[in-house]
């Protein structure tokens, strides 16, 4: 019997993913958990790995091809042995539910009042807000800026009319086959044509060329990825942002003290990261809405675990992987977690596992010495924060004196639709308490 194995979702906000390169041919046995294929997200290029041992009997989905989450990428017989021919199948071979690791795509309603029939036949959903006809997959957007295409004028056929590539390759096909037919002026009164979905006029393309002093740079699809989901992340959430200042001297001086015999005893650096992630965990538990989502019928989902992601810079670009429960560890505990999750990022080894199931996330553009940093949600959190670089300076403390201080910034930015400035407050100043109430006797175990 053969199991069909999914594309999972890497990522809490990853609706999509795309096949950088089969690892294992058809006909090929596999071991569980071992590498099957590369996946690409906007967030990560990870190997999938085998959810089970068997063999690779079908690949249902081809190299630099995007589907979305749930979509059935491969089957594998499960009871296969490694040196039996598998023959050719004449029919599909009946499909089982895979296994928990690999989520199921939840289906996104449609409105049929937005459905009109496509040159295949099939119906096609034309959204009618300009920002959703502007999600487009990386893969497809390499294609539309090679063939030189209008975006506006393309239908997709993906989640919220996302563009994906085979709508690309659809409208070239069209193209092709309609040289001779000349598309009517737009007018009011006139309704499209089967060949060309209504559309009101749009800016015309513009092209990139290059000057004598300038170099156009394509960039990568996880950087095509990533542009996507910012610009999406900022339509979807009404963003807010607040900020509080903290006296971090008292962590400063323990680092200073202890920072290098911590490292030579457990292997591993400690950081303020620690300290502020142990903070927000004990926020989230006064101010559970930061651990929240808005949903599509909007209804709030309120996550029980706090599963904290860290947003880590590599040569490729910003990932975020996860720690799960992250108030079940200790200073010394966390300061593992994020050395383990930092080096498996930079160097490309990051799991399926490790980049799913966030919940919030805390940046730290500090270390390149930042002050203030506004950053965008990591969709579909409630809210993220970024901690800056913390810096000495003069502070107005107890009985008008005034002293030398370590002091950072906090900044939070927070979805206003599920929260407002006196919640996202709240957590701020319970963040700020407890960083605030280290001595300078620390027991970080």
């Amino acid at each position: 019997m053969s199991t069909a194995v999914k594309m999972p979702r890497l990522g809490e906000s990853v609706a999509e993913g795309t096949i950088g390169a089969w690892l294992k041919h058809e006909g090929d046995y596999v071991e569980k958990d071992e590498a099957l294929a590369e996946i690409i997200t906007d967030k990560i290029n990870a190997e999938l790995p085998s959810p089970m041992a068997g063999r690779l009997v079908k690949i249902l989905v081809k190299t630099d091809e995007t589907v979305a989450v749930g979509t059935e990428i491969a089957l594998i017989e499960v009871n296969a042995e490694a040196g039996t021919e598998q023959p050719v199948a004449t029919a599909p071979a009946p499909v089982v539910s895979a296994p928990a690791r690999l989520p199921e795509v939840v289906p996104q309603a449609v409105s049929s009042a937005h459905a009109n029939r496509g040159l295949n036949g099939t119906m096609v959903v034309q959204e009618q807000r300009e920002e959703e006809r502007q999600r487009i997959s990386p893969l497809a957007r390499r294609l539309a800026d090679e063939h030189g295409l209008d975006l506006n004028k393309i239908v997709g056929t993906g989640i919220s009319g996302r563009v994906r590539k085979e709508d690309i390759l659809a409208y070239l096909a069209q193209e092709a086959t309609a040289t001779s037919v000349v598309a009517p002026t737009v007018m009011p009164a006139r309704p499209p044509t089967p060949m060309q979905p209504a559309q009101t006029p749009q800016p015309t393309l513009v092209t990139a060329v290059a000057g004598g002093d300038e170099e156009i740079m394509q960039p990568s699809r996880m950087r095509l990825a990533i542009a996507e989901h910012m610009v999406r992340s900022k339509r979807t959430s009404p963003h807010a942002t607040t900020v509080v200042e903290i006296d971090m001297t008292n962590i400063a001086k323990w680092l200073e003290k202890h920072k290098e015999e911590f490292k030579r005893r457990e292997g591993y650096g400690i950081s303020y990261v620690p300290f502020v992630m142990k903070a927000v965990c004990e926020g989230i538990r006064k101010f559970p809405l930061l651990n929240s989502s808005w949903t599509e019928d909007n209804k709030i989902i309120i996550k029980k675990r706090i599963n904290l992601g860290i947003a880590v810079a590599t040569d490729a670009g910003l990932v975020v992987p996860t720690i799960y429960d992250a108030d079940q560890y200790t200073l010394a505990g966390l300061a593992r977690q994020v050395n383990v999750l930092a080096q498996r990022a930079r160097a490309n080894k990051l799991t399926v596992q490790d980049m799913q199931n966030s919940t919030f996330v805390v940046n730290n553009p500090g270390v390149f010495g930042t002050i203030l940093s506004v950053p965008i949600i990591n969709q579909p959190h409630a809210g993220i924060l970024s901690m800056d670089a913390v810096v000495k300076r003069p502070v107005v403390i107890e009985d008008d004196a005034i002293a030398v201080r370590s002091m950072m910034n906090l900044c939070l930015s927070f979805d206003h639709r599920i929260l407002d400035g006196a919640g996202a407050g709240g957590f701020l100043q319970a963040v700020r308490t407890k960083l605030q109430s280290y001595s300078r006797e620390i027991d970080v175990y």
